[in-house]
C-alpha cells in the first residue's frame, strides 16, 4: 500500500543525527548537558524486536524551548550486542542517533557544535527514511515515560 507508506512518511516530521563516542549512554548525556547547555534525562527503554533476541535501547529527553519554538528531542543508543536500529547510510556503525522533532533546532546548525563535544568522536546527519530507523523513532513520543 504504497498510498499509506507516503502518508506516514509525510507525518514523520524529525530530522535524525548518528553519533559515534567510546561513552557509555548517561556519561554522553552529561557531557552534551555540559557543552550544549541542554538537560538530557533518562526517559525510557525503547524494545526492538529483532529476529533471535530483542534488544533494549535506553532513551534519553531533553524539552528544548526557544525561538523556533517549543519541541523535544531524544538521544537513543543504536548500537548494541542484541541490535541495532539505524542500519542503513553507515549508520549500523554509530553508537547513537539524536532524534530532533519538529520545533527544535535544524541539524545543520547541531553539528559543528557537536562535534566539539568531549567523546564524540563522529557525527554524520542521517535520512530518516532511508536509514531503517524510522519504524522505531517515528512515534517515540509515544512511547510511555517514567516519572
Amino acid at each position: 500500500m504504497q498510498w499509506l507508506d507516503d502518508d506516514f512518511a509525510d507525518s514523520c516530521d524529525f530530522e535524525l543525527i548518528g553519533l559515534s563516542s567510546h561513552l557509555p549512554p548517561q556519561r554522553l548525556c552529561w557531557e552534551l548537558n555540559r557543552s550544549m547547555g541542554w538537560s538530557l534525562e533518562f526517559s525510557h527503554l525503547l524494545e526492538i524486536a529483532h529476529k533471535k533476541i530483542n534488544s533494549s535501547h535506553a532513551v534519553y529527553r531533553f524539552n528544548e524551548t526557544g525561538d523556533a519554538g517549543h519541541g523535544a528531542f531524544h538521544l537513543v543508543e543504536n548500537k548494541l550486542p542484541e541490535g541495532i536500529i539505524a542500519r542503513f547510510q553507515g549508520a549500523s556503525a554509530l553508537d547513537y542517533l539524536l532524534h530532533l522533532g519538529e520545533g527544535c533546532e535544524q541539524a545543520v546548525g547541531l553539528v559543528p557544535a557537536l562535534r566539539k563535544v568531549n567523546g564524540v568522536n563522529y557525527v554524520q546527519e542521517l535520512d530518516p527514511l532511508h536509514s531503517g530507523a524510522i519504524e522505531h523513532l517515528a512515534l517515540i513520543d509515544l512511547e510511555p515515560k517514567l516519572d
